[in-house]
């Protein structure tokens, strides 16, 4: 079946028809149906608070805050006007303590779709290779813990259509030895019971831990809830558009998803995974 990409970032290039167009036509000749853009969220003036912290994140938030997002939402106008089939997202990272500025800035916009995201722990971006080495201070077990915690709260907040890459935890390779299965169970869960659409992201295979998101064993426990998925990359360049979907619709096959997801204007449209 032909799929489609709704987790691409522009943040490598400016907003510019030329630099978009690179993405476009790789999905396209990727054999793709639809793309979706989706820039961070921290990137854009309009949003500079809503990672504001006493230390570590507000600095690195600041030094990415340099966007106005008027820019972005009339590059993305301008395609669809010009007969593109392509959505209008946006990433947002969670943290719990600006829940309520988060939501606020969402419900300002008029997206397709909103993607909800985990990335940081207090003042430790434990994905960001420059904060790497915290990840040797730390028990991994408590930071997963800590991880699944925030994701469930991120799920339950409302604010999201799709939750990206689930187990971004694992990016590094850090791997509790302890069985987490329950934290698995405990995100499926509350996935189900708010109708979210669950993220297979072929990014992990670009990453140290060389996987997919989510873990086979996480997968087949949100496909036996029947959770709707959506497969994709992640790409921050154009050469990484649609990068690896046939493993990944083999993959979500595998491990029993049956629904996949399309959006427009925030409304969940569930299609058959055949």
């Amino acid at each position: 079946m032909k799929l489609w990409d709704y987790h691409i970032h522009l943040e490598n290039g400016p907003f510019t028809m030329e630099w978009l167009k690179k993405f476009i036509d790789k999905g396209f000749g990727e054999g793709l149906a639809e793309i979706g853009i989706s820039e961070h969220g921290y990137r854009f003036r309009q949003a500079e608070k809503l990672l504001d912290s006493p230390g570590k994140r507000r600095e690195w938030a600041a030094s990415l805050c340099t966007e106005d997002l008027e820019d972005y939402l009339s590059l993305i106008q301008k395609a669809k006007d010009e007969g593109y089939m392509i959505k209008l997202g946006i990433e947002m990272d969670y943290v719990p303590e600006h829940e309520e500025e988060i939501r606020e800035f969402v419900e300002s916009y008029r997206w397709d779709y909103v993607l909800g995201s985990v990335h940081w722990i207090d003042e430790w971006g434990f994905d960001i290779p420059e904060m790497k080495e915290e990840w040797d201070r730390r028990d991994v077990y408590e930071v997963y813990l800590r991880y699944f915690s925030d994701l469930k709260k991120a799920v339950h907040s409302g604010i999201f259509d799709i939750i990206a890459h689930p187990d971004v935890i694992k990016v590094f390779g850090f791997i509790p030895k302890k069985d987490i299965k329950d934290m698995y169970y405990d995100i499926a869960d509350a996935v189900k019971q708010k109708g979210l659409c669950l993220e297979v992201s072929t990014a992990g295979l670009r990453k140290p831990v060389r996987e997919m998101y989510p873990s086979e064993e996480f997968l087949k426990i949100c496909s036996q809830q029947r959770i709707p998925i959506i497969i994709n990359s992640d790409a921050h360049t154009p050469e990484d558009v649609g990068r690896d979907f046939e493993k990944a619709y083999n993959y979500a096959k595998r491990c029993g998803c049956t629904i996949i997801s399309r959006f427009k204007e925030r409304k969940r449209y569930d299609l058959p995974l055949k």
